[in-house]
């Protein structure tokens, strides 16, 4: 668990919204599903994003989140299928994790996206 208190008060909502303006300003496509315990997939991974550099599937929570049964069998079978399964918490987003595996996707490279944490610790963003 992260030790970072941003990313402890951090939310899944503001998670998902940092990831989608990241995944636009990538220009990659991406699909949330809103809740998939209404639909024919009940744990069905909260993210689909796919580039250049493939296609992933993403679970985001929070620091303290932990996977439902339901996720946890899509985690499985998309593993076991060769797909990209993660889960992405707050402090991936902070550390730079989340923009670099973006930029890969996107065909990008980003050396230096990590220092983005650093550059904006105590300037409120």
């Amino acid at each position: 668990m992260s030790r970072d208190p941003r990313a402890a008060a951090m939310t899944e909502a503001e998670l998902m919204e940092a990831i989608r303006s990241l995944a636009g300003d990538f220009g990659l496509l991406a699909f949330h599903a809103r809740d998939s315990r209404q639909s024919w997939g009940p744990g069905f991974p909260d993210l689909v994003i796919t580039g250049r550099g493939g296609t992933i599937f993403r679970e985001c929570k929070t620091e303290a989140g932990v996977l439902s049964a339901g996720q946890q069998e899509w985690a499985r079978a998309l593993r076991a299928s060769g797909a990209r399964w993660a889960i992405w918490r707050p402090r991936q987003l902070l550390d730079g994790t989340i923009g670099r595996e973006l930029a890969s996707l996107a065909g990008r490279q980003l050396a230096l996206f990590g220092a983005l944490a650093t550059a904006t610790e105590g300037t409120g963003q």
